[in-house]
């Protein structure tokens, strides 16, 4: 976050990008604060909107799958400590954008197919 305060970008927290508005470019949004319920409009000429930036893991961590350090669920190749679990996508790190998401499900599949045929856990 340091480089975007650095680099005069804000980052907007409990706010819903409401509409994009501008002729033939981004000129400004209309944002909606969820915690004080007011809106306002901020100039600009571009947007990058974020969600889910946080793993969410909990449900991985109940049944005993290990973590990084950045809480993100830890794996080998796709593999987790809990034989026959694997992870994909953005609880796995590294860029949280939906093509990595789709690739990282794509090579967890072809683990699961090599697994299935040859299981490591026998």
């Amino acid at each position: 976050m340091t480089n975007l305060v650095q680099n005069n970008i804000p980052i907007i927290f409990d706010s819903e990008v409401k509409e994009i508005r501008g002729k033939h470019r981004v000129e400004e949004v209309l944002i909606y604060n969820n915690k004080t319920k007011n809106f306002s409009t901020l100039s600009v000429s571009a947007v990058f909107i974020a969600i889910g930036y946080d793993p969410a893991v909990a449900i991985a961590t109940q049944i005993g799958i290990e973590l990084t350090e950045e809480g993100f669920i830890k794996h080998d190749n796709y593999r987790t400590n809990v034989p026959g679990v694997y992870t994909a996508g953005d609880v796995s790190g590294g860029y949280k954008q939906i093509v990595t998401a789709a690739g990282h499900g794509a090579e967890a599949a072809i683990t699961i197919f090599e697994d299935l045929i040859n299981p490591y856990w026998t």
